[in-house]
């Protein structure tokens, strides 16, 4: 009865649900997130939010937080800047996590805005996250994503006389869908679509296209379907490259 009481409080004050939590367990998670959601609370109440089991941890930055949309148990860790100037908006879907140095930027200076951010819910990325929103950013519901992970949603193209400085920007915008899997460190670049259920191997730089279902890994990341047992699938055995 004590813990389904337990599971019941951490899930009225953070919008997180944990079955059969015992006293040890609720003594862990307010040493590690105590601070926070009372920081998150009182963030809450002076912009005349609802506390929704915000969590922020220290030395977090919001620029125009007034365009952020924030769901149920959001958890922002400590050093994170977020600057929400997109068009239409950043949005973190329930039970967002961005750990700890997460950098989100919609503009740079005066130039042009980002169109819009949305991270579905449920979707957790790692701490040094580096995500610059050209064009619009959208994540999935339910990816993981590994640390030092960095998407670039706009590209630089050459001016007259060759130079990147004085170059044009484009911007098409990434897409990624649901249930994906990337690993640390991996960069997508701009006008890359990930499909639904993909993996992205540690450290892979993504250039095209990833159809759904499809394993993408290394620089440049070349895409493909598993099939076969799974010591095949290991070994590389039976692999379909459709990439070429």
């Amino acid at each position: 009865m004590a813990e389904a009481g337990f599971s019941a409080l951490i899930r009225l004050l953070t919008g997180r649900s944990y079955p059969n939590v015992t006293l040890g367990e609720v003594k862990y998670l307010a040493q590690k997130g105590g601070f926070e959601w009372f920081r998150g609370f009182a963030w809450s109440l002076f912009h005349l939010r609802s506390p929704r089991g915000l969590m922020l941890g220290s030395g977090i930055k919001f620029i125009l937080a007034d365009r952020l949309r924030l769901g149920r148990g959001v958890s922002l860790g400590r050093g994170c800047y977020l600057d929400c100037s997109a068009e239409r908006g950043v949005t973190l879907g329930n039970r967002v996590t961005i750990r700890e140095y997460g950098w989100l930027q919609c503009r740079s200076g005066l130039n042009d805005k980002a169109g819009e951010v949305r991270i579905g819910e449920r979707v957790y990325i790692g701490p040094f996250a580096v995500i610059g929103a050209g064009g619009d950013v959208i994540i999935g519901p339910g990816c993981q994503i590994g640390a030092r992970f960095t998407l670039s949603a706009e590209s630089h193209q050459p001016g007259e006389d060759g130079s990147y400085v004085k170059g044009r920007v484009q911007r098409k915008g990434i897409s990624i869908g649901r249930d994906c899997w990337i690993g640390n460190n991996v960069c997508i670049l701009d006008g890359v679509r990930v499909g639904d259920r993909c993996t992205l191997g540690a450290g892979s730089v993504v250039t095209r296209n990833v159809p759904d279902g499809a394993t993408a890994y290394g620089v440049p990341a070349r895409s493909v379907i598993q099939g076969g047992t799974k010591d095949e699938i290991r070994s590389g055995v039976n692999d379909k490259d459709i990439d070429e």
